[in-house]
């Protein structure tokens, strides 16, 4: 236990393009949010600021929208400039500094600037909102020190040199308490899409992006029950990609890849929404249909495996076409698990491949 709570995950790992993109979708986009809507904040007290002999509406429009506001702007401008070019293909760790700084920074500005507000300091809690996106206890460690810095500035410099304090007003509390209301939802929000995001790739083949094997029997367990509590049928079908071995060692793995990725164009031309295809393994695809008997499960398979076999490849040695062999199933009883149903099949995917491959074949009605 003692271990897993000192590292969550790999931190010197490289981030890679997709995942430093989901880091400035997260978090660059939710600060462009809070952005706006301090803007909005700002300009609404604005509306209702009374000027008096210390401060004209002008110099209070210069303190307390237009500074904040430019200054995050740039900020936050600076930062996605800086992320896209420099950071992006740093460490996990170096990403969630770089992150942890751009959030601690914009909220300082807002806290610094709003110094006769009450309820501002609070804004240098938020960015430990997202210390569960850098699943890194360190850097949860560390942005509790960078909040706690800045507040001692806070309380130190720009409260004792603010150039102006406005007398407390009700109206202020209540809509700074409103706008940090908002501001918690929105970093919230991302937490979450970022959590949807890993989970999403745990249950996703990397190459494919088809479901993987693990969530194919999960999703083939649930049929199963429906069938067991409703009646309502379903098949199965498994693909397999035709002398792949070879084909890996006449044109190299890069090359294998691409045939398996097509398999995926061919299964997303040939079945409908509502099924659920897998990547099963190495060459092999699995697919549940879900309220389709063996006839058309048949006929589904059958015109994947023409749109497949229509497929062009480009090679050194000239344009080539590869076959896939499917195997058919249908769920008409209860199976003592998963597995012993899947096999019937694997065992009709067999005999496709015994048969002479580049073919669809059924599993036999189960009695």
């Amino acid at each position: 236990m003692g271990i897993h709570m000192k590292k969550y995950i790999n931190t010197s790992r490289r981030i890679n393009t997709k995942e430093s993109e989901e880091w400035g979708f997260i978090v660059i986009n939710a600060l462009k949010k809070v952005w706006l809507a301090t803007l909005i904040i700002e300009l609404f007290l604005f509306i209702f600021f009374q000027p008096n002999e210390e401060c004209s509406r002008a110099y209070y429009f210069y303190l307390f929208v237009a500074r904040p506001s430019i200054g995050q702007g740039v900020w936050l401008a600076a930062a996605d400039i800086l992320f896209k070019k420099c950071i992006k293909s740093k460490s996990h760790r170096i990403v969630s500094l770089f992150m942890m700084i751009l959030v601690s920074g914009f909220a300082a500005i807002a806290v610094w600037v709003h110094t006769s507000v009450g309820l501002m300091p609070v804004a240098l809690l938020f960015p430990m909102v997202l210390c569960p996106f850098y699943r890194d206890w360190k850097m949860m460690v560390l942005q509790a020190g960078i909040s706690t810095a800045l507040y001692a500035a806070y309380q130190g410099y720009f409260l004792p040199y603010s150039p102006y304090l406005p007398p407390e007003n009700l109206l202020i509390d209540v809509t700074i308490f409103a706008g940090c209301t908002f501001v918690t939802l929105v970093l919230e929000e991302q937490v979450n899409l970022s959590y949807i995001l890993q989970e999403e790739k745990s249950v996703r083949d990397s190459l494919t992006h088809l479901y993987n094997h693990e969530t194919f029997y999960e999703e083939l367990e649930y049929h199963m029950k429906r069938y067991e509590e409703k009646k309502e049928t379903f098949s199965v079908m498994i693909a397999d990609i035709d002398n792949f071995k070879k084909v890996n060692d006449t044109y190299g793995h890069a090359f294998g890849d691409e045939v398996i990725r097509k398999v995926v164009v061919a299964f997303a031309e040939g079945h409908g929404n509502n099924d659920f295809s897998a990547r099963y393994g190495g060459e092999e695809f699995a697919m549940i249909l879900p309220k389709r008997g063996i006839e058309e499960a048949a006929g589904i398979a059958e015109n994947i495996r023409k749109k497949f076999e229509e497929i062009a490849f480009q090679t050194e040695l000239g344009e080539k076409h590869f076959t896939l062999s499917i195997g058919v199933a249908e769920y008409t009883k209860i199976y003592e698990n998963a597995s012993t149903f899947f096999e019937q099949a694997d065992k009709a995917l067999y005999e496709a491949k015994r048969s002479g491959k580049n073919r669809v074949c059924c599993a036999k009605s189960a009695e």
